[in-house]
């Protein structure tokens, strides 16, 4: 029986394994040639870049809200309890001052008042001052003797019972007197209230002429503010208090002119706080709305007024005058809920890595409480990620010059000027 022969493989089939072969050669090849362009790409060197830790202030970030209102301004209210006739002192434009008469109302029946009064007190007066002229005297006896004739004068003191009748009197014409005293002080201070003076040095800017005496709303009689001095008020919650101090420099800005910026001074924070009415009410109601307390504080403005007015709504900054080292924000590493940075040695080119406690930042800084001096090196710009002593080889300064070559230098001249001496060494050895 014969054997079978293998079946042997044609040309062709040859040719095409074969170029697939080369195919699968050069894929390979074409995968490593990217792979280590690659690595090449990853391994290019990283130039870092060094800020020098200094004091400064961090922008504040404690932003205010508040009115614009004259430096001096007062309000006159119609008082019906007054009456309804009333004159007017002073016109639109007028200047005045402290003390000066604004309004009269109708005094007749306190002028009235006023005059009994002072004539009761008048009347006690004279009461006291008869009684103390005619009120116990001494008195004189005649007698005459019967057997010369003579007459003769006797004085007699007042009596015990005299006397204490006279006291009792005065002391009573004395209440009278006291009493019509009190009389006529409330009848001077009715009387004053018919006539309304002027708080504040300024200009009138409001008479209403057009008053209604039955009208349930507060109506304005006067309006005086003081001209070309401006001040800022508002209100400070608990929290902004602790950044904003009577004192402190503040910015202030309105939308109407963003181009603009005015400078102004705490001058007032009270220490008394007011409350949300709408939060008493929605209290009152027996919600459980929480009521929010709110600290009044005024400011000054200490530049020009230029485009600000009155009843402008400001955006108030306090300025943070407080000094502490900064470092960028870039600087800062966070590992684990603590805060690092790497600080540069320029002259072993090495960085430590080195935990600091955080404070307050801004837009570009961050403030350093502790871990940090004045004048150290953080390394701020830099792709890889830095381990504790790692030799760091291109490190610029912000102001661009190159501090690792400067260590070269140095650590070159350290070495020339070192030769000499182990030269002298080994010859000293030969011998």
């Amino acid at each position: 029986m014969a054997k079978k022969g293998k079946k042997q493989l044609s040309k062709k089939t040859i040719i095409g394994l074969a170029a697939a072969g080369v195919l699968l050669v050069g894929g390979v090849g074409t995968v490593g040639w990217m792979n280590h362009q690659s690595q090449e790409q990853t391994v290019t060197p990283t130039t870092y870049t060094y800020s020098e830790v200094k004091e400064g202030t961090i922008a504040s970030s404690t932003l205010l809200s508040g009115t614009v209102k004259a430096l001096s301004e007062q309000y006159v209210y119609y008082d019906s309890t007054k009456g309804e006739n009333f004159t007017y002192n002073v016109a639109v434009g007028d200047q005045v001052v402290p003390g000066q008469q604004l309004v009269q109302y109708d005094a007749t029946a306190a002028q009235q008042a006023y005059d009994q009064a002072v004539r009761s007190l008048n009347k006690i007066g004279r009461e006291i001052t008869f009684l103390k002229t005619y009120g116990v005297q001494a008195s004189t006896v005649t007698s005459t003797d019967s057997e010369t004739g003579e007459t003769s004068s006797e004085t007699v003191e007042p009596s015990a019972s005299q006397i204490a009748t006279y006291n009792n009197q005065l002391q009573e014409l004395n209440d009278s007197y006291a009493n019509a005293q009190i009389e006529v002080d409330k009848a001077q201070a009715a009387l004053n209230k018919t006539v309304i003076l002027s708080d504040v040095q300024g200009t009138v800017v409001e008479i209403n002429h057009n008053v209604s005496p039955t009208s349930q709303t507060t109506q304005t009689l006067v309006h005086i503010t003081s001209e070309g001095q401006l001040q800022v008020i508002g209100n400070l919650t608990e929290y902004e208090m602790a950044n904003a101090k009577v004192g402190q420099e503040v910015k202030i800005k309105s939308k109407v002119y963003p181009n603009e910026e005015w400078t102004g001074k705490i001058a007032e924070i009270s220490n008394y706080p007011t409350t949300d009415s709408s939060a008493d009410s929605n209290a009152a109601a027996g919600s459980t709305a929480t009521t929010t307390a709110s600290y009044p504080y005024k400011i000054d403005i200490t530049s020009a007024l230029g485009s600000l007015r009155q009843g402008s709504a400001v955006s108030v900054e306090v300025v943070n005058q407080k000094t502490s080292l900064l470092v960028p924000l870039t600087s800062i590493v966070t590992e684990d809920d603590k805060s690092y940075v790497f600080v540069y040695d320029t002259k072993t080119t090495k960085v430590k890595k080195t935990e600091v406690t955080l404070g307050s930042a801004d837009g570009t800084s961050q403030e350093i409480v502790s871990g940090l001096a004045a004048g150290d090196k953080v390394i701020t710009v830099g792709d890889y990620v830095l381990q504790d002593g790692q030799s760091v080889e291109d490190v610029k300064s912000e102001n661009g010059s190159d501090e690792s070559s400067q260590a070269e230098t140095t650590q070159a001249t350290e070495a020339t000027t070192k030769a000499p001496e182990s030269t002298e060494a080994e010859v000293t050895n030969a011998q």
